[in-house]
């Protein structure tokens, strides 16, 4: 029997749901994955748009965010850390060009001057439908009504519908507005999926029947890792995806 974990997170329920034997990889076993480029390049970008949108509103500017980027690459240490990778996908200079691409491009989707966030990389930790939670929000900010809008940050690729749901692209920040709801008793409006490198703003309301949808994902996916850490038995879910699983090498479906 394998003991369960102490809370779950949004992510990790999505990874028990893409697949149970991941979720065991990760979360039971806690194989750490390495960084790849583009995690770099994810965490590189969320980690300079933090500090920029902590300046005063005229003073965000496009010199501005190249300012912090040029400092938080120092002080982070960045380029050893892109040096570091086992697989590179260019240069040091094309990982700045693509980073730096993302940064500007959000002046495609917002005013960074007039957007006054009201918190970022901001820790949420509370039951959900009585499933202990834990997860990081990348940004949030009231609307006029007094009630939240809930944005990620993604550097990647806009998602293929063949491949990916909008239940499912939205689940975990319709996670995060079930962790306000429970947490701080604030409503949450409308949830933003902002995709920087293709300069898009993917946005939904947020509607009882969605939240419905994702407390009961949420309910069923614990009891299902419940059960499957009392029986020692996580599914393989064997897919085209499994080509760009870390855990490929290991994992009972391909030996």
């Amino acid at each position: 029997m394998f003991e369960t974990p102490e809370y779950l997170s949004p992510s990790s329920i999505s990874t028990y749901r893409d697949c149970p034997m991941k979720f065991k990889f990760s979360r039971i076993d806690r194989i750490v994955e390495p960084p790849t480029w583009q995690t770099h390049l994810g965490t590189f970008v969320h980690e300079v748009l933090e500090h920029f949108y902590q300046l005063d509103g005229d003073a965000r500017t496009l010199e501005s965010v190249k300012s912090t980027a040029t400092e938080r690459w120092t002080a982070g240490e960045w380029e050893a850390k892109v040096n570091e990778l086992e697989k590179k996908l260019g240069t040091i200079t094309e990982f700045k060009k693509s980073a730096f691409e993302c940064m500007t491009n959000l002046w495609k989707i917002e005013d960074p001057q007039q957007t006054e966030l009201i918190g970022m990389e901001y820790e949420l930790f509370t039951d959900v439908e009585g499933v202990r939670m834990k997860g990081f929000v990348d940004r949030f900010l009231f609307d006029d009504d007094g009630k939240i809008i809930i944005s990620d940050y993604k550097t990647g690729a806009i998602p293929n519908p063949r491949f990916k749901s909008e239940d499912e692209k939205y689940f975990q920040l319709l996670a995060y507005a079930l962790m306000f709801e429970s947490a701080d008793q604030e409503e949450t409006s409308k949830l933003q999926l902002l995709y920087l490198k293709h300069s898009a703003n993917h946005e939904i309301s947020v509607t009882p029947v969605k939240l419905a949808i994702a407390r009961g994902v949420i309910v069923e996916t614990k009891e299902a890792i419940d059960q499957a850490c009392a029986t020692e038995n996580f599914a393989c879910n064997k897919t085209k995806l499994c080509d760009w699983c870390f855990h490929k090498p290991y994992c009972p479906a391909h030996q």
